[in-house]
């Protein structure tokens, strides 16, 4: 409790209740009040501890086995609160830490057991990592890997190794599209908060970068712009006008897309 902000500590020091989670109308003004639903998270953050040490096991261990940091563990928790708030119907009369414990070890759950397979990177390999994420900066695209380890003076495998291993978890103020009416940012916390479309609107941002990273590195720049417009629901027309180039193209680079998909969901036995 140390470390709340100071406004936290006045109001639990006049009211060591303010931010119970046993109290309907706490968890009522959560849905509409954000700062209040901030708060709410941080000093109930015990609740995140105990669900991950009941249920999936000590910080320190799941940190060692599945090569995570402790502030991983945290947030994903922390999500998995947020969508509880979003989720809980207070007038079940069912208590809020017994949906919340579900809600939290789930999040948890899913991404280790999707990320199962992970290496934590070494500090040479976070090292080329960074170098490669600066080069795809700079070209606008990710070169092959035999391009990388050309340009990097790079061993090939080296190259293979620390693209496969260079990819972290997506925390809650990390930005995961544009919001072009309001013509801002919109964070995963953004998504999380309205309340609207949070599973659809997470799956899909992760199915298009999924498209985006099976396929880049067998495209061209052009081709990956093309790609990138068609995913973001320009079509052929647009796409072709932003590009341009020829309609008849724009149709030749999806075909290609269409062929090493199905030639990697073929590899993978999809």
């Amino acid at each position: 409790m140390d470390n709340l902000p100071e406004h936290i500590k006045v109001n639990l020091a006049v009211n060591k209740d303010h931010y119970s989670m046993d109290y309907m109308g706490n968890i009522a003004r959560c849905k509409v009040d954000e700062g209040f639903l901030g708060d709410c998270m941080l000093v109930n953050e015990n609740l995140i501890w105990h669900s991950v040490h009941k249920y999936i096991g000590k910080p320190e261990v799941i940190v060692k086995k599945h090569c995570v940091e402790k502030d991983d563990i945290l947030q994903l928790g922390r999500m998995g609160f947020l969508k509880a708030v979003k989720a809980f119907d207070t007038e079940r009369g069912v208590k809020f830490s017994s949906f919340a414990v579900t809600a939290i070890v789930r999040e948890i759950r899913c991404f280790l057991r999707d990320s199962a397979s992970i290496i934590r990177p070494t500090r040479t390999a976070n090292e080329l990592i960074n170098r490669i994420n600066r080069l795809e900066h700079e070209m606008g695209y990710l070169p092959a890997s035999a391009d990388l380890a050309l340009l990097l003076d790079e061993d090939e495998e080296k190259i293979t190794k620390a693209l496969q291993v260079g990819k972290g978890v997506k925390y809650l103020d990390e930005p995961v599209g544009m919001d072009v009416a309001q013509s801002q940012v919109v964070t995963l916390m953004d998504i999380i908060d309205s309340g609207e479309g949070i599973e659809d609107g997470v799956v899909d941002k992760v199915y298009v970068d999924a498209v985006i990273d099976s396929v880049k590195r067998k495209l061209n720049e052009k081709e990956l712009n093309v790609l990138k417009r068609r995913l973001e629901g320009f079509n052929q027309t647009q796409t072709a006008d932003f590009e341009d180039i020829s309609q008849m193209r724009v149709s030749r680079i999806m075909r290609k897309v269409a062929r090493i998909l199905d030639t990697h969901q073929e590899k993978v036995g999809v």
